[in-house]
């Protein structure tokens, strides 16, 4: 199979897939909710999603 996720993390929050991507755990966490309550999120050829995060400052 692949590797533990403990043998997977580069530095926390962040790991590393077998395909060799980088992955946030956050991302990969929701991903996973994703599938668990939505089953046949990725049917019919969808394979994942494309993000493009920005980064906020924010002061209060």
């Amino acid at each position: 199979q692949g590797k533990s996720p403990a043998r997977r993390r580069i530095k926390r929050g962040l790991y590393r897939s077998d395909t060799n991507r980088l992955i946030n755990a956050d991302i990969n966490a929701a991903l996973q909710i994703l599938k668990k309550v939505v089953p046949t999120a990725y049917a019919n050829g969808i394979e994942g999603i494309g993000l493009s995060p920005i980064k906020l400052n924010l002061s209060f």
